[in-house]
C-alpha cells in the first residue's frame, strides 16, 4: 500500500463509519473521489485500498 499507514486506514476507517450517510455509494471510486474532494484522504490512495478500508467497515 502506497502512502496508507495504519494510523491513516484507522483514520479512514473512523471517518466513514462516522459519515456513512453521507457516504452511501457503494462504489469504492466514487467514495474515494468524495473523501479526497473534501480533503479527508490524500490522492496517493488507491481504489483498491479504499476496497479494502470499506471491507473492514462492512465487517465490523
Amino acid at each position: 500500500m502506497s502512502c496508507l499507514t495504519r494510523k491513516l486506514q484507522q483514520q479512514l476507517t473512523r471517518y466513514i463509519q462516522r459519515n456513512s450517510n453521507a457516504l452511501a455509494a457503494d462504489d469504492a471510486e466514487q467514495i474515494r473521489n468524495a473523501l479526497v474532494s473534501k480533503g479527508v484522504c490524500p490522492s496517493d490512495v488507491t481504489t483498491d485500498q479504499v476496497k479494502v478500508i470499506l471491507q473492514g467497515v462492512r465487517s465490523s
